[in-house]
Order: structure tokens, then C-alpha cells, then sequence
């Protein structure tokens, strides 16, 4: 009973340490003196990846998605672009999701 305990107990951690290094955002960096950075990957299907990038009240934050299959959206807007004037300086998040079967994707994000 308690080996079967201790391995329950060792698979939920695990699960859950690995869960959570699976939905980290990751964090969008600007080059000095650059205010756009351009990043790409792959998504599954069904999928969604989120980014941060910092960003300070009264900035505007701009962020263009575009796709292999074409089915690849922000998911703030539903749209493959997305803009709005940031309320609270801090970590801004963009999230992009896939409507259809894995792909590859490129996100571009600016904030001036």
C-alpha cells in the first residue's frame, strides 16, 4: 500500500512539473534598441502558445500572426492581427491559436 502511495504520489508531481513547463509563456525580447521582434515555431493542432513582452502604459502594442496553413489566429482578436493601447504598464500576453492541423507560424510583435 505505501509503494503504491509513494508512486502516485511521484507521478502527480511529475505531472504537474511538466504541465507547467509546458504552458510557461515565453517571453518576447526587443534587440536594443529595436522596438519590434519577430518570432516563429511550430504549433499542433488544436494548439496555443502565449507570449509576454513588457510593455508601459500608454505604449501601443501591435502583433501580426501569419501561418503555413493560414488557420493560425491571435487569440485576442480571432484575426491574424491585433493592436491596442496598453491600459497598465507590465507583461502584456499574446496568445496565438491554431484552427486546423500542425503548422508552422510566424509572429511579429511591436510596441511603440
Amino acid at each position: 500500500m505505501k509503494n503504491t502511495f509513494a508512486k502516485v504520489l511521484i507521478l502527480m508531481l511529475l505531472v504537474l512539473t511538466f504541465s507547467e513547463a509546458g504552458f510557461a509563456d515565453t517571453r518576447i525580447r526587443f534587440a536594443r534598441g529595436r522596438s519590434s521582434a519577430t518570432v516563429s515555431g511550430r504549433i499542433g493542432t488544436g494548439g496555443r502558445v502565449c507570449y509576454v513582452a513588457n510593455a508601459r502604459a500608454g505604449q501601443v502594442l501591435t502583433a501580426t500572426v501569419s501561418s503555413r496553413s493560414g488557420k493560425v489566429r491571435i487569440f485576442e482578436s480571432g484575426e491574424t492581427s491585433y493592436f491596442y493601447e496598453v491600459e497598465y504598464s507590465g507583461d502584456q500576453s499574446i496568445c496565438v491559436d491554431n484552427l486546423r492541423g500542425a503548422t508552422t507560424y510566424t509572429l511579429t510583435v511591436s510596441i511603440k
